[in-house]
């Protein structure tokens, strides 16, 4: 628990499935977030191959040197750099080598000022798949990870303290779609994952859904309750990866318990694969963030809006916003895209800003939509 309110870790786990962000983009938004209150960025791009796939093999050369600027550029803007390590598709947990190789890794970005890692076994089948395992861990996937994280820490060289360590379990959510994706978790997972962990783990946990609705202290209470370890909320919002690739989450973070930093040491939000258009959600996010209790959502949105595009295209973004959001599958219908009367002019009145404004990149990236938007207008099908 936070005295003033505020959450302790605060930031961006950029940890989608999809293309890169560029690095001048992430100096962009390491900016950005200081002059918000960000203090932490997890670095855990799913498709970066040295990050998960090929998580043994270190960054070559050119990488590096890129990772190596981030690093400092996180620094200058008092960000803490957190490097994740996605090392559980096809590991062994008995064997000793991959912690060795962990190591080797990581000792390059110790050197390089990173004091906190992440080791994340999240989106990985929901049992071990190695017999030694099973019979090593008494087929306990839970007891597997967390004693994987002792012994991490148990091989830390003594002149790296202090480093801060980080879990991403496999069973991140009570979502069902866990379930349904990566097989049938053994029962009381966050408890045996709790028993064996070391106390100054920090745990992930995304909420509820995998994608939230709602986040309330209630619930996290009781995922404290089981965890006993200081926890660490992965947002998921505004990321668009995966099965949401169509959807556009523009609008403003709703639905964030403002007492979550009574019982959550971290907040970090998974954000939009769309550079430009990241920035007007993360905003809010930002502000939640760092003032949970003071968080008004649409007058932060609306601050957003003013100060990246001015006043006179605040009824235009809000046009575009109600349009992504009735057009999102869970809730897309005739009805939901059948625009009245007053809305029709006011979505024309926003194609034209958006077409104004083509050749920039955000407006590039609103192609999609801006396509159904004409689509969906009357006399509105022209180039």
């Amino acid at each position: 628990m936070t005295e003033d309110g505020v959450f302790q870790r605060r930031g961006i786990v950029e940890g989608f499935f999809g293309p890169l962000w560029t690095m001048a983009h992430r100096r962009r938004i390491l900016e950005f977030g200081a002059a918000r209150g960000m203090n932490t960025y997890l670095y855990a791009p799913k498709d970066d191959p040295y990050h998960r796939k090929r998580w043994r093999v270190a960054y070559p050369q050119r990488q590096w040197r890129e990772l190596q600027c981030l690093i400092r550029h996180a620094q200058t803007n008092h960000i803490e750099f957190v490097y994740g390590f996605h090392p559980g598709e096809g590991l062994c947990f008995s064997e000793r080598q991959p912690i060795d190789i962990l190591f080797r890794k990581a000792r390059r970005f110790y050197q390089a000022g990173v004091r906190t890692f992440a080791v994340l076994f999240d989106d990985i089948p929901s049992h071990l798949t190695h017999e030694r395992d099973r019979r090593n861990f008494k087929n306990s996937l839970a007891a597997a990870e967390a004693t994987w994280m002792r012994n991490i820490v148990e091989s830390q060289p003594s002149a790296w303290n202090p480093v801060e360590w980080w879990i991403c379990p496999s069973y991140y959510s009570e979502d069902p779609l866990l379930e349904r994706v990566f097989g049938a978790f053994e029962p009381h997972f966050l408890e045996t994952l709790a028993g064996h962990l070391p106390a100054n783990i920090a745990c992930f946990w995304t909420g509820p859904r995998v994608v939230p609705k709602q986040i309330t202290v209630t619930h996290m209470r009781r995922i404290a309750n089981r965890v006993k370890h200081p926890l660490i909320l992965w947002d998921n919002y505004p990321v668009n990866d995966l099965s949401m690739a169509n959807e556009l989450h523009i609008g403003p973070l709703q639905g964030r318990d403002p007492r979550l930093p009574e019982i959550v040491y971290g907040y970090l939000n998974n954000p939009l694969l769309q550079e430009e258009l990241s920035f007007l959600p993360l905003a809010t996010c930002f502000d939640y963030a760092a003032g949970p209790r003071v968080y008004a959502s649409e007058r932060s949105w609306n601050r957003a809006v003013k100060e990246r595009f001015g006043a006179n295209a605040l009824p235009h973004w809000r046009a575009i916003r109600r349009f992504a959001e009735a057009s999102r599958p869970a809730k897309a219908s005739i009805r939901a895209l059948q625009l009245t009367r007053r809305e029709s002019p006011r979505l024309a009145a926003a194609l034209g800003y958006i077409d104004t404004h083509r050749r920039e990149k955000w407006a590039k990236e609103l192609a999609p939509w801006s396509t159904a938007i004409r689509q969906t207008l009357p006399h509105a099908h022209g180039d």
